[in-house]
Order: structure tokens, then C-alpha cells, then sequence
């Protein structure tokens, strides 16, 4: 799996690189939804990375930038394990054997799900109380206020360990991705070539405001 420079033109999506190209053709098999599956996965599983390299050079003030980059690694990883439009990676079949590392995938969904994305934990509270004068004040009541407390999660250990699970995450995802390509090439080299040449061009169309709320299209 490897970053290919892409441009759009009137006939469809050209790849550069490739000078003996005569078209792009689009893959209807059913294992091509699988590969564009995987494509997606290991998309959000770069991003992901690259947040928590980022933190390393992300100033200490203002807080919000290392905060903003571990919370978006955590959710696109966890992405990844959930329900969605493309089919869900399997923490147990990635880390098989590995039980520290189901272990520390399991603190890291919960996270996700209990404080970053829904507020249910602890992790998160807000305590509000009264400041109340001396007694010989003419009022009693200062002001109500609130005490506000969000538990710190990035740490060292917890930045290694997300970082050792995407790593093998991504590293199943290609693997996953490889063999499906070495397929679907042995797959299409047995088809007469005015087949393939005949299947329509790979096209891009800009999704529109009004898709906002639906699923994709699939394969």
C-alpha cells in the first residue's frame, strides 16, 4: 500500500506514475469492497498515528493543541473497531495471543466511548458548591460556583501503548490489504482484455450538503 499522486480529469481519475497505463477501471468483485474497506482503515489509522507524532511537537501551552491531537488519536483508532459503514477491524483476531494488548485495547475503547465522545465516566466532573463568608459578614452567600475536574490520560505509557496497537493494527490492515490485491490481480489477468478495457472508469464525485446524513454508497 503505498501514497499515489491522483488527478481528476473529464474521463475519470488518472494515477501518475505509470506510463504504460491505458485506464483505470473500477472493481465491482465482491472482495473489492473489502479493499476499499481496508483502504479506509489504514487511512484513519495514518491520521491517527500522525496525531500522536505531532504531540511531540506540539508547544505545553495552550493545552487544547496536545489535548486536540491525543483525543483525535484515540477516536479514529477506536473508529476503526466499530460499527459503521465499512466492516469492523477485530481487536481479538489483531492481537491475538497478546492478552496485555487486548487488555490496554479494551481501556483505550472505553475511553473513547465512556469519556471522549459520551460523558458517562468520572473522568469528567463538574462539583458545584456555594463560597460562603465568615459569619460576621453581612451576606452568607459569596457566589455559587462549579469545580470543574477532567482526569489526564496522556501520559508516557499510555502514548507508548496506543502507539504499539495502532502500529499493529496498520501493519494487519496491509497485510490484510496486500493479499487481497495479489488476488484480485490473479483474478483479473485471467479476463480477455477488451473485458477489463469495456468496465467503466473509476470516477469522484464531491458529496453534496444532503448526503451529510446518509450512508455511502457501496460496491
Amino acid at each position: 500500500m503505498e501514497h499515489l499522486s491522483i488527478s481528476n480529469n473529464p474521463t475519470g481519475l488518472h494515477i501518475d506514475g505509470f506510463p504504460h497505463a491505458e485506464k483505470l477501471v473500477n472493481l465491482k468483485e465482491p472482495q473489492a469492497r473489502r479493499l476499499a474497506d481496508l483502504g479506509l482503515h489504514r487511512t484513519d489509522l495514518e491520521f491517527a498515528a500522525d496525531c500522536l507524532e505531532a504531540i511531540n511537537t506540539a508547544p505545553n501551552e495552550p493545552l487544547v493543541m496536545r489535548q486536540s491531537l491525543w483525543r483525535s488519536a484515540i477516536i479514529y483508532y477506536i473508529k476503526c473497531f466499530g460499527d459503521n459503514a465499512r466492516f469492523q477491524l477485530n481487536s481479538s483476531k489483531i492481537y491475538k495471543g497478546d492478552d496485555q494488548a487486548q487488555e490496554v485495547f479494551t481501556y483505550f475503547k472505553t475511553l473513547r466511548n465512556k469519556h471522549l465522545v459520551h460523558d458517562e465516566n468520572s473522568y469528567a466532573q463538574c462539583i458545584p458548591g456555594a463560597i460562603l463568608n465568615q459569619k460576621v459578614h453581612p451576606y452568607k452567600i459569596e457566589k455559587i460556583i462549579c469545580v470543574c475536574a477532567t482526569a489526564e490520560t496522556l501520559c508516557q505509557e499510555n502514548y507508548s501503548n496506543l502507539y504499539l496497537l495502532i502500529q499493529k493494527a496498520k501493519a494487519w490492515v496491509i497485510q490484510e490489504f496486500d493479499s487481497l490485491t495479489n488476488n484480485l490481480t490473479q483474478q483479473l489477468e485471467s479476463e480477455p482484455y477488451d473485458d477489463l478495457y469495456n468496465r467503466e472508469s473509476i470516477s469522484y464525485t464531491k458529496p453534496t450538503i444532503d448526503e451529510i446524513n446518509r450512508k455511502r454508497n457501496v460496491l
